[in-house]
């Protein structure tokens, strides 16, 4: 019991890595958003600078809310299938397994949107030459696939964050349907809120309200794993 209290993250992570890797559905369901963006990705024919424009929203938009609700989801089985309280008496540091859903999460993130960005840029390459993918300026693509990495990751924390808040699937992705639905109603709220603030970064990656939706996007991402790991401190049964 002793080897089991002293677990780090990294063997919770690859704990969290392996409930994953033997669902039924959730490999398929990242895989297929990834195969989705093959058939754009060779037919789509743009002019070069349109096409660069537009490659962090290829590459990280739609992944950015397929991890947030896969956020809410890897949290929400656990409470669904009655697991959390075993994992929760395996490892009484209740904070150190959602941190390592974050991690698990965000991991699925970053791989996706890296081997989408790479893809997108090598087929831009191939078409535009490394001059018209801005190769001869290697800061601005680095640049642009932080923002992309970024941003993904941020949205995985805020699901984890709020799939670990209310501790379901149903409540969190009412909430952040509700919050998609309020959100573009005010300019104070619109591409900031958690739910709108991913789309701000990468839908038109020239709009003004990159930066602030950036931040916004990451701020909100720390601030649910936060309340996220304050809740788990409650009692299951509450």
């Amino acid at each position: 019991m002793s080897a089991v209290r002293q677990a780090g993250i990294g063997v919770l992570v690859r704990t969290e890595a392996f409930k994953v890797a033997s669902s039924r559905w959730q490999p398929v369901a990242l895989l297929a958003v990834v195969v989705l963006h093959v058939p754009p990705m060779l037919w789509s024919g743009q002019e070069a600078p349109a096409y660069w424009e537009g490659l962090r929203s290829r590459s990280g938009l739609f992944v950015a809310y397929t991890i947030m609700i896969f956020g809410v989801l890897v949290v929400a089985q656990e409470y669904r299938h009655r697991t959390a309280e075993l994992s929760f008496l395996a490892v009484p540091g209740r904070h150190r397994i959602t941190a390592a859903q974050c991690v698990t999460v965000a991991a699925a993130g970053l791989t996706m949107c890296s081997a989408l960005f790479t893809a997108w840029l090598a087929v831009g390459v191939a078409r535009y030459g490394a001059a018209g993918m801005h190769l001869d300026r290697p800061t601005r693509v680095v640049g642009a696939y932080g923002v992309v990495a970024v941003t993904v990751c941020a949205a995985g924390m805020i699901g984890v964050g709020l799939g670990t808040i209310l501790r379901g699937s149903t409540g969190a992705l009412v909430a952040l349907g509700s919050c998609a639905a309020v959100e573009p109603l005010t300019d104070a709220t619109r591409f900031l809120g958690p739910a709108t603030s991913p789309l701000g970064v990468l839908a038109w990656p020239t709009s003004e309200l990159e930066i602030t939706s950036l931040c916004s996007a990451l701020g909100w991402g720390v601030l649910a794993l936060v309340g996220a790991l304050i809740a788990v401190h409650r009692d299951l049964t509450s």
